[in-house]
């Protein structure tokens, strides 16, 4: 009889994991504890200011952001074909455009909606079925005024209409692609 092997099918030797490994999983598990994990937006919503009545100041968020998309950049660039790691570099951009978007700086937003949908664009790349991504993508180029909003909502209402997970995010997508077709554009500052 043959004995039998006590490790799992998953289990991990992390004694010979290279320390520039352990860096990254620890700076990325600090980064995203502290900033929260980016899931589709339901639509930005609430006020154009921030809860306590004063404009917060983009060095303010961008010293908030910053080390997060750094330590996800790291990351990336240890594992580039892995698209749950950079998908998470389009999350931070994101999270830091819902930011100044919300304070108010909504020019100061596009180029961080414009850096997420180039890291959800390579997330989709590597996994087509990305949903998150795919919708992720769609309601950064509805705020960053992109004339291709409407392409990217489009895409998203089909790539996602069975998913039930997401059918609240489907519901607002189909509401901002009616907005861009009504308007003709893809304005949505206040």
């Amino acid at each position: 009889m043959a004995k039998k092997s006590t490790r799992t099918p998953m289990a991990v030797d992390k004694s010979n994991t290279p320390a520039w490994m352990r860096v990254v999983v620890i700076l990325l598990a600090i980064t995203f504890g502290l900033g929260g994990v980016a899931v589709v937006a339901a639509g930005i919503g609430g006020s154009a200011a921030p809860a306590d009545g004063g404009a917060a100041s983009g060095d303010t968020i961008t010293s908030q952001f910053q080390p997060r998309v750094d330590a996800a950049l790291v990351a990336v660039e240890s594992n580039p074909e892995n698209p749950d790691i950079v998908i998470q570099v389009g999350h931070a951009y994101f999270e830091w455009a819902v930011a100044l978007y919300e304070s108010g700086q909504y020019p100061a937003s596009v180029p961080m909606w414009l850096a997420a949908v180039s890291f959800y664009d390579q997330t989709l790349a590597l996994d087509p079925g990305n949903d998150i991504a795919l919708g992720n993508k769609a309601f950064a180029l509805y705020y960053a005024q992109d004339e291709s909003a409407a392409e990217g909502l489009r895409a998203f209402i089909d790539g996602a209409a069975d998913n039930a997970d997401l059918a609240q995010q489907v519901e607002n997508a189909r509401g901002m692609l009616a907005e861009v077709e009504a308007s003709g554009e893809t304005t949505t500052t206040p």
